[in-house]
C-alpha cells in the first residue's frame, strides 16, 4: 500500500499557504492582461509546437476562468516545489526556506499573469520533478526491463513539458544539476559513476526532445520557414559579438537589474560567491564544484545566448528562482544561526511578495484604465450611430493610444505588466476587439474586408485622434475608431 510522506504533504501545503499569500491581490483582483484577451480555439498554440498547452487549454480546460485558473496553477506549483525539494534532500527548516524563497521569486509572476499557459507552466515544473524521480530509481543494469520502462516514460513526461512550452526543457536540466551538485557532498562519491548516470540522463532528454519532434509532425500544422515563434527571437540584427552580449545580459540578471522584482537576485549572487570561497577553504572537489555551480548558475539564462532581436523577456528565465532559493538555502545548510536565518529569509520573502503585489496592482491599474476608456467608446459609438449593428458592421480600430495612456500606473522594466491593450503592438484590431468582447462591452465584427478597409485607410488621415468625439466616424459599414495618427499591427 502507498505511504503518504507526511513531511512532504506538510512541506506541500505550507508552499501552497505561500503562493496564496504572494498572489492573494492577484487572486481576488482579476486583471485583463496582454495575450488573455484571446479565447480558446481548437487550434489554440498549435502553430508554435505547444501541442501540450492546446491540449490542456482547450481541450481540458476549455479556456480559462479569471479566479480558479490561477489557484489550481499556484496549487500545482505549490506540489511541485516540494517534490523538487524531496530531489535535492533538503529537510526541515532548508526545506522550508527553499520552497519559501522560490515561490516568492518574483519571475515565477512572469509566468503566471499569461492565465492562459499558467496551469501548463506549473505542470511542467511538477512533471519535470515526476521525471527525475523515475530516472532516479531506475537500475544501473542496461537490460533491466523495469529501468528501461522508467526512462521511456520519463522521457514521454518530459515530451509533454516541451510541448506545453518549449523553454520548460531547461527545468529538467537544472533540477537534475543541482542534484548532481548535491551528490558530491555524498559519502563514497564517484565521479566516474555519476557521470555515468548524467550521460544516462542526457540519452533521457536526448530521447524527449526525439518524441518532441516526432509528435510536433503528427500534431501541429506545418509553418513556413522563419515564421514561427522562436524565428522571431533569432531573426534580429544585432551583431555584438554574442559572449559579450551574453555577459551583459547575465550580469544585470545577477546583479538584480534585468527586470522589476530582479533586486533580490544579486543576494544569491553574493552566496554564490561565499560558496566558492568556502570550496577554496575545504579543497575537496573544489574544482568540480565550482564548475556545476557555475553551470548552474547559467543555464537560466542561456537562452539569451541566441536571441539577436534585443528582447528578453522575464519568462524565458524561468528556472532562476529554483536556482536563487538552492544557492542561499546551500550557503546556510548547516548553520548555527537558526533564528537569525529564519528572520532574514522571512524578510527576503516578503520583500518578493511586495515585489509581485506591486506588479499585479500596477497590472489591475491599466486594465480599469482599459475598460475605462471601452466603455467611454463604445458609448459615443452607440450615441452617433444609434443604427449601428455588431452583427453586421464592423469596427475598425487605427492605431493605439500612446504610452502616456497607462504611463502613470507602469513600474519600470515590468514588460508584460506595463502593457495596455489599447497600445500592445502599436495597436492591435485583434487585441482590443477580443479585450471589448472579454469585458462584455460590446461583440465588434472585425474587419476582415480588404476594399472597405482601403476605403477606411483613406479616411483615417482626415480624422482627428481620440479623445475627439470625431475620432470615431462611420463610412458605408465600418465604424472607424482612430486612436493614434501611426498605424497599428498589420490587419
Amino acid at each position: 500500500m502507498y505511504k503518504i510522506n507526511i513531511a512532504n504533504a506538510r512541506l506541500g501545503f505550507f508552499s501552497i499557504c505561500v503562493l496564496l499569500v504572494t498572489y492573494g491581490f492577484a487572486l481576488t483582483n482579476y486583471s485583463l492582461t496582454v495575450d488573455n484577451e484571446v479565447p480558446a480555439y481548437p487550434d489554440s498554440s498549435l502553430s508554435l509546437g505547444r501541442w501540450g498547452t492546446n491540449l490542456i487549454h482547450y481541450h481540458i480546460f476549455h479556456g480559462h476562468d479569471p479566479y480558479i485558473t490561477l489557484l489550481l496553477s499556484l496549487i500545482i506549483l505549490g506540489a511541485a516545489a516540494a517534490s523538487i525539494t524531496d530531489i535535492l534532500r533538503f529537510r526541515g527548516l532548508p526545506a522550508y526556506i527553499f520552497c519559501g524563497l522560490f515561490l516568492t521569486f518574483p519571475q515565477m509572476a512572469y509566468q503566471m499573469v499569461f492565465i492562459m499557459q499558467s496551469i501548463g507552466i506549473a505542470l511542467g515544473f511538477l512533471l519535470s520533478a515526476v521525471a527525475i524521480k523515475l530516472f532516479l530509481k531506475r537500475s544501473d543494469k542496461f537490460l533491466d526491463l523495469k529501468s528501461i520502462i522508467r526512462v521511456l516514460a520519463g522521457s514521454l513526461i518530459l515530451m509533454f513539458v516541451i510541448a506545453i512550452y518549449q523553454a520548460l526543457v531547461l527545468i529538467p536540466i537544472v533540477i537534475y544539476l543541482l542534484h548532481v551538485f548535491q551528490n558530491t557532498y555524498l559519502d563514497g562519491y564517484s565521479f566516474k559513476v555519476e557521470l555515468r548516470k548524467a550521460l544516462h540522463f542526457g540519452g533521457m532528454m536526448f530521447l524527449s526532445l526525439v518524441f518532441y519532434y516526432i509528435s510536433t509532425k503528427i500534431l501541429c500544422p506545418p509553418t513556413p520557414k522563419g515564421s514561427t515563434f522562436l524565428a522571431s527571437y533569432l531573426a534580429g540584427s544585432d551583431t555584438t559579438n554574442p559572449f559579450v552580449r551574453f555577459f551583459g545580459i547575465l550580469s544585470k540578471n545577477l546583479l538584480g537589474s534585468a527586470f522589476y522584482g530582479n533586486r533580490m537576485f544579486a543576494i544569491a549572487t553574493f552566496a554564490g560567491i561565499a560558496l566558492l570561497v568556502k570550496f577554496g577553504i575545504s579543497r575537496k572537489h573544489f574544482l568540480l564544484r565550482s564548475i556545476l555551480l557555475l553551470f548552474i548558475i547559467i543555464t537560466p539564462y542561456i537562452f539569451s545566448f541566441f536571441i539577436t532581436n534585443g528582447y528578453h523577456p522575464p519568462r524565458i528565465y524561468l528556472t532562476s528562482g529554483i536556482v536563487f532559493a538552492f544557492i542561499i538555502v546551500h550557503l546556510i545548510y548547516n548553520t548555527k544561526y537558526e533564528v537569525q536565518v529564519i528572520w532574514a529569509c522571512s524578510i527576503v520573502c516578503l520583500i518578493n511578495i511586495y515585489f509581485v503585489s506591486n506588479l499585479y496592482y500596477a497590472a489591475n491599474r491599466i486594465a480599469n484604465r482599459d475598460e475605462q476608456v471601452a466603455k467611454k467608446i463604445d458609448a459615443v459609438i452607440q450615441d452617433k450611430f444609434p443604427e449601428f449593428n455588431p452583427a453586421s458592421d464592423y469596427v475598425f480600430f487605427h492605431g493605439g493610444l500612446p504610452y502616456e495612456h497607462q504611463a502613470e500606473f507602469v513600474l519600470p522594466d515590468s514588460e508584460i505588466f506595463g502593457g495596455s491593450l489599447f497600445n500592445w503592438d502599436n495597436g492591435s484590431n485583434g487585441r482590443i476587439i477580443f479585450m471589448f468582447k472579454a469585458y462584455d462591452i460590446n461583440s465588434y465584427k472585425y474587419l476582415d474586408n480588404k476594399e472597405l478597409y482601403s476605403k477606411a485607410k483613406e479616411k483615417v488621415p482626415t480624422m482627428p485622434v481620440w479623445p475627439n468625439k470625431e475620432s470615431i466616424q462611420k463610412m458605408d459599414n465600418v465604424i472607424i475608431v482612430k486612436l493614434n495618427n501611426q498605424e497599428g499591427a498589420p490587419l
